[in-house]
């Protein structure tokens, strides 16, 4: 594993020397997707030293339904915890994107976490953990930004296509380079630092809510503009960079991949996520076997169109535009080593 190297706009004098308190590993979900989200807090528990607590967070969930993970939990360093946050609903009104509105819940964290936790890791629970996350736990993240990956967009917004003016839109509408675009599925925050990019995020998605199509995404990308250190690719390795390059053929293994869109690998485990990736989803299906846990099933059409999109992003790239697989390789490597 090369070590940890960081792109950042940021002025070093931003940078925290030393951020208080621990750093924590942080999950929020609701009930229909807690099976999935426990199977990416497996395997950071399995990535992280002793002293990282893994800190999953349920909303609007009862004691009496928490408390039968007990055993599912022991031996880890999970916690699973309920998050009651009542202006969730409120702006789930605002919401454009085609995920769940539960997604907007990532703007509380701050407010949830214990006081000795200092600065937090957060992934979706749509990820799995596959290195060690120490190395960057270990770091300080920037005093007054965040840590994150670029997004996929960051690999074909030079190519000529039909929404090319519908991404530069958005990205001008929320005050954004293509260059300077994030990911929200990982982050590393600190808890203060946090706190002021979500207020500010909040405020924005509800006064402009026609700019956030990827709704929080968008919202905290307008909020953080100009105060993020971009991570290696390897710490967010989402779909559309796995559909021009499994980084694996060169030997490289990525420390966290990112299952955007639909299918996930245990709805359909077929390309580019094969059964490899369901192997946490496994483990928490056996922990999680007698437990009143609801399966995720997504819309079969939702499947459909996702299938659809990557046989069709494939054809695409080996006979209509043969050379986008070299030029998005080569963009993916320049991102992985940097």
């Amino acid at each position: 594993m090369s070590a940890l190297t960081i792109t950042s706009p940021i002025a070093e004098q931003n940078r925290s020397p030393k951020t208080t308190g621990k750093a924590a590993v942080v999950l929020i979900t609701d009930q229909n997707y807690f099976l999935p989200t426990f199977a990416t807090a497996l395997s950071a528990d399995t990535h992280t030293g002793s002293g990282t607590p893994i800190c999953l967070f349920v909303v609007n969930a009862e004691q009496a339904w928490l408390q039968q993970f007990a055993a599912a939990v022991c031996g880890t360093k999970i916690s699973i915890s309920a998050a009651n946050i009542p202006q969730l609903a409120e702006l789930s009104r605002f919401h454009r994107d085609v995920v769940p509105p539960i997604a907007l819940a990532r703007l509380w964290i701050g407010s949830l976490l214990e006081e000795d936790i200092g600065r937090f890791l957060y992934i979706d629970g749509d990820t799995m953990v596959d290195d060690e996350l120490d190395s960057l736990l270990a770091i300080s993240p920037p005093e007054y930004g965040l840590m994150a990956v670029p997004d996929f967009m960051r690999i074909y917004i030079d190519e000529l296509s039909w929404s090319k003016r519908r991404d530069i839109d958005h990205l001008r509408g929320l005050g954004c380079k293509p260059t300077a675009y994030f990911n929200s599925g990982v982050i590393y925050a600190s808890k203060n630092a946090w706190n002021s990019i979500a207020s500010s995020a909040i405020g924005f998605l509800r006064e402009h809510p026609e700019r956030c199509v990827a709704s929080d995404q968008s919202a905290l990308n307008h909020a953080a503009r100009g105060n993020v250190d971009f991570l290696p690719l390897r710490y967010n390795y989402q779909s559309e960079y796995m559909m021009a390059l499994d980084p694996r053929e060169l030997g490289i293994k990525p420390t966290i991949w990112h299952f955007v869109g639909a299918p996930k690998p245990w709805d359909v485990s077929d390309w580019p996520w094969g059964e490899y990736f369901n192997k946490f989803y496994r483990q928490a299906e056996l922990r999680l076997r007698n437990c009143d846990v609801t399966l995720p099933v997504p819309p079969k059409a939702q499947i459909a169109a996702g299938l659809s999109h990557r046989e069709r992003s494939r054809f695409r790239m080996k006979w209509l535009y043969p050379w986008r697989r070299y030029t998005r390789r080569r963009k993916i490597l320049s991102l992985l080593s940097q």
